[in-house]
């Protein structure tokens, strides 16, 4: 799990929120690895960020995909920002 790097940010509608073994879960499922890690953020009373990292080998596109239709499918209002290209 070395030489991981952050590719998205998560933000989650007002009044939801993940917890961190759901999605750690929806996100090694959607980049089909375990080599994978996840943080949450939080500032001041602005709802929390959570941060998306992967390992050396990564499929964004699939990875991405996937990822918006579990959280679609667990009912998610949500953005998914890019953070490394």
């Amino acid at each position: 799990m070395k030489n991981q790097r952050q590719v998205f940010v998560l933000h989650v509608g007002t009044g939801q929120s993940i917890g961190p073994d759901d999605l750690r879960v929806m996100w090694a499922t959607a980049c089909e690895s375990l080599d994978i890690r996840v943080n949450r953020k939080m500032v001041g009373a602005r709802p929390p960020s959570y941060g998306l990292w992967v390992g050396e080998r990564f499929d964004r596109k699939s990875a991405e995909a996937r990822m918006r239709s579990l959280l679609m499918a667990r009912g998610y209002r949500f953005t998914l920002t890019n953070t490394a290209f």
